[in-house]
C-alpha cells in the first residue's frame, strides 16, 4: 500500500471514530452532537458539503472493502528473457527440476527440498538438504551453491540473486537419494 493510500485509510478511520463517538454520545443521552448536526445542516450549501463528504466517505469505504476482498496473485513464473516479441517465462516447477538435476551431481547430498522466490535482482533459491555423514559440510554446501547457480544461469537463462543452503539433517545411511 502506498503512503498516499495509508493516509486515506488513516483519515477514513478518524472520520469513522468521530461518527462512532457522536452516536455513542447520543445513545447515552448527551444531546449536544444532535444540536451540532442540526446547526450545520441549516443551510442548503452546508447540506451539499455534508452530502459530498458522505459520498466521498462511502466511495472510499467501498473501494477499501473491494481491495480487502481482492486476492493478490503472485506470478508462478520467472522471466527468463524480455524481448521485442514478448517475454519468455519459466515456471517454478521447471526451475525446481533444474535445481534437482544440479543437486544430484554434488557429492554428499542425500535429499534436497528447494524453494524458489522472485527477488528484484533475480531468483532467490532456498535449499533444505540432508547430507551423508562422511561429507565435509562447508565444502559440500559451497559446491552445491555453485552448481545450482551455474545450472540455473546456463540451462535456464535465469539470473540468480543467491542460493541459501540449510542443512536439516545428517543421514545415517550412505545411499544418496535426491527427491
Amino acid at each position: 500500500m502506498t503512503v498516499a493510500w495509508r493516509m486515506v485509510v488513516i483519515l477514513y478511520n478518524l472520520v469513522l471514530i468521530a461518527l462512532a463517538a457522536g452516536v455513542l454520545a447520543v445513545s447515552m443521552g448527551y444531546g449536544q452532537p444532535v444540536e451540532w448536526v442540526e446547526q450545520f445542516m441549516a443551510s442548503t450549501q452546508q447540506r451539499f458539503i455534508a452530502g459530498s463528504g458522505a459520498a466521498v466517505v462511502l466511495l472510499v469505504g467501498l473501494y477499501l472493502l473491494m481491495a480487502s476482498l481482492r486476492t493478490e496473485r503472485r506470478p508462478e513464473a520467472a522471466i527468463v528473457q524480455e524481448g521485442p516479441m514478448g517475454n519468455v517465462m519459466m515456471t517454478v516447477p521447471a526451475v525446481k527440476q533444474i535445481i534437482m538435476k544440479a543437486a544430484r551431481n554434488v557429492e554428499g547430498v542425500r535429499e534436497v527440498v528447494p524453494e524458489v522466490k522472485q527477488a528484484r535482482d533475480g531468483l532467490e533459491v532456498l535449499l533444505r538438504v540432508m547430507v551423508n555423514p562422511d561429507v565435509r559440510v562447508p565444502d559440500m554446501t559451497a559446491a552445491l551453491q555453485d552448481k545450482v547457480s551455474r545450472q540455473l544461469e546456463e540451462i535456464g537463462g535465469l539470473k540468480v540473486a543467491g542460493v541459501k543452503v540449510t542443512v536439516d539433517d545428517i543421514s545415517a545411511a550412505r545411499n544418496p537419494k535426491v527427491r
